[in-house]
């Protein structure tokens, strides 16, 4: 089966993000609110960690194509040489990629999770046993190893993938202008509700990729028994059309001012007050916080859960056949302090294991630093407690009829 190319986007990884003064990168924005993008070397491990490659001739770079988001843009202790070619967060180009002749060329890759069975079906990627080979497995949390269908096959339950970046969307909310003189949200700012509140009339918006939107409307019908969805993380055709009669008579009502696109135009929709609430990424809210003067937005802890994703590093099989030892070393890698330090630092998400708390804590003032590690600790603990809240669910992004998906949501944003 070959799909037709979609139009979802990548998540946010290092774009130029919209300030009072002009231009800023998103970088900037994270450093200025206390979060530095410090670099430093990091610690080998035993094993696979230890380890150190150069490239020549004959051992030429490791290939990486994967999601901006886990690019740490610089390989600090890694001990190897890395061609990271970025990829959309759309999976449509990358199963047919895939399909074609990206297992022959790249030797690891990263995307969106839930492409694991449709990736391993096709013997675009291969299972491991990384508790052999990876010194570092035991330390990931127990939120990411334990039930996570990213990494595991569903109908075998064979590991395909480590866990390197995650985190839960929901609502970009400007306080201000939705609740006057508070400091904080206030009575609806806990829900996605607020996206469809007749008194925020045009002044609400959503994403025109379905990836994450389309489950955070499923979410809310859901759980406010609006309408009975079957399956919160795999939407039917029947629930496709309950979300497209939702949606069309609130788009008919004119209830959002735009279907946004682009990192750019996500941070300048709410810093210019043209909407005060916004189904969007976290870093937004970190940028608009970083205006000068700063704006006081907040990110909702939505009663109908959290639209979880993370982005695991899959072994393909040239990965297997070619470069196997390089290929886990550099897992074992993403899975160690420095990596995990330098991700949630310049992105604000989590990462795999405890290492990057103990990293940010013993090396604060290193490589152009400081780490903030009361930051990376905060995140951590923040988006852990998504991932076991009971009520967030991923949604899949490569459901056997993700062509209804496309179909439903571009009627919707047309």
């Amino acid at each position: 089966m070959v799909f037709e190319v979609g139009s979802m986007e990548e998540k946010p990884a290092g774009e130029e993000a919209v300030s009072q003064q002009g231009q800023m990168s998103r970088r900037r924005f994270l450093k200025y609110a206390g979060v530095g993008a410090a670099v430093a070397v990091g610690a080998g491990a035993l094993g696979y960690g230890a380890l150190q490659y150069f490239s020549t001739p004959a051992r030429p770079r490791l290939q990486w194509w994967g999601v901006g988001t886990g690019n740490p843009e610089r390989w600090d202790g890694l001990g190897d040489e890395v061609d990271f070619t970025d990829a959309a967060w759309d999976p449509v180009p990358v199963l047919n990629k895939m399909r074609s002749d990206g297992r022959n060329i790249y030797d690891v890759i990263s995307n969106a999770g839930t492409l694991d069975d449709p990736l391993f079906t096709d013997g675009s990627i291969v299972d491991f046993n990384p508790e052999e080979v990876l010194p570092s497995w035991s330390k990931i949390y127990p939120e990411l190893r334990t039930n996570n269908p990213t990494i595991t096959v569903q109908s075998t339950g064979q590991i395909v993938g480590v866990p390197i970046v995650q985190n839960g969307d929901s609502v970009a909310m400007l306080v201000d202008q939705i609740w006057p003189g508070a400091t904080q949200p206030g009575q609806g700012g806990d829900s996605y509700g607020l996206l469809f509140d007749d008194q925020f009339n045009g002044k609400t918006a959503m994403e025109s990729s379905w990836a994450c939107a389309v489950y955070k409307v499923a979410n809310y019908l859901q759980r406010n028994s609006i309408d009975t969805i079957s399956n919160l993380e795999m939407l039917s055709s029947d629930d496709l059309a309950k979300i497209k009669t939702f949606m069309l008579a609130q788009k008919s009502a004119g209830q959002f001012k735009t279907f946004w696109t682009g990192w750019n135009t996500a941070v300048n929709l709410l810093a210019t007050n043209e909407v005060v609430a916004m189904d969007t990424w976290e870093p937004v809210v970190f940028a608009l916080r970083t205006q000068d003067p700063p704006i006081n937005a907040w990110y909702m802890a939505p009663k109908e859960g959290y639209y979880l994703w993370n982005i695991p590093i899959y072994l393909t099989p040239r990965g297997q056949n070619v470069t196997k030892d390089r290929c886990m070393h550099l897992m074992e890698w993403t899975l160690q302090g420095w990596y995990g330090a330098r991700i949630t630092t310049i992105r604000g998400y989590l990462t795999a294991t405890p290492d990057a708390i103990t990293y940010a804590q013993e090396n604060p003032n290193a490589g152009g630093g400081p780490y903030d590690s009361a930051f990376v600790q905060s995140r951590h603990t923040l988006v852990k407690a998504k991932f076991s809240d009971n009520v967030s669910v991923y949604g899949n992004q490569a459901p056997p009829n993700i062509a209804e998906y496309q179909d439903t949501w571009t009627q919707i944003t047309a």
